[in-house]
């Protein structure tokens, strides 16, 4: 867990990695997310909490919450989710993702236009997972509607929306 501490600040000097699919980091933080599993639950819950503070990547965060999901009874998965150590992870994973979605329409150019709807596509999953995630989605997607960017990212990411299924 102190590992965990000491990853959140250095990861937020190094920012290049802060939204990165897989930083450097992943390997360690899921290994020990397995310790913390075969420890139990209550492990499970504190790995939750100090991976939401120490772990920027949205993509890893949402990852870590459906490794850990799965490494818990998935018959208890809702009631694992309304847990205030899931909580925390989940809302710092959208909060990431928000984050990220941000920084990246700053530096959009048509070229990013696939690997943009990818990481929408990977935000829409993150928000289904708590009750008011999807009004909060939905409210993402209306500000890009109204951005600055082009018609045709728009269409790109209309599209997507409507064929995806979480």
């Amino acid at each position: 867990m102190l590992a965990l501490e000491m990853l959140g600040r250095r990861a937020h000097n190094d920012h290049p990695n802060n939204f990165s699919r897989s930083p450097p980091y992943t390997e360690d933080v899921k290994w020990l997310l397995g310790l913390a599993a075969r420890l139990g639950v209550n492990y499970v819950y504190q790995f939750c909490v100090g991976a939401a503070k120490g772990v920027l990547s949205p993509f890893v965060l949402q990852e870590l919450i459906m490794e850990a999901l799965q490494r818990l009874n998935p018959a208890h998965i809702h009631a694992h989710l309304r847990t205030p150590a899931f909580q925390q992870l989940v809302q710092r994973c959208q909060q990431a993702y928000l984050q990220h979605i941000h920084h990246r329409l700053i530096h959009l150019t048509p070229a990013d236009y696939d690997d943009f709807v990818n990481m929408i596509r990977s935000a829409r999953g993150a928000f289904c997972l708590t009750p008011v995630g999807m009004m909060q989605f939905n409210d993402v997607l209306q500000n890009l509607k109204r951005g600055k960017q082009t018609k045709e990212l728009w269409q790109r990411i209309s599209l997507e929306m409507a064929t995806f299924s979480p």
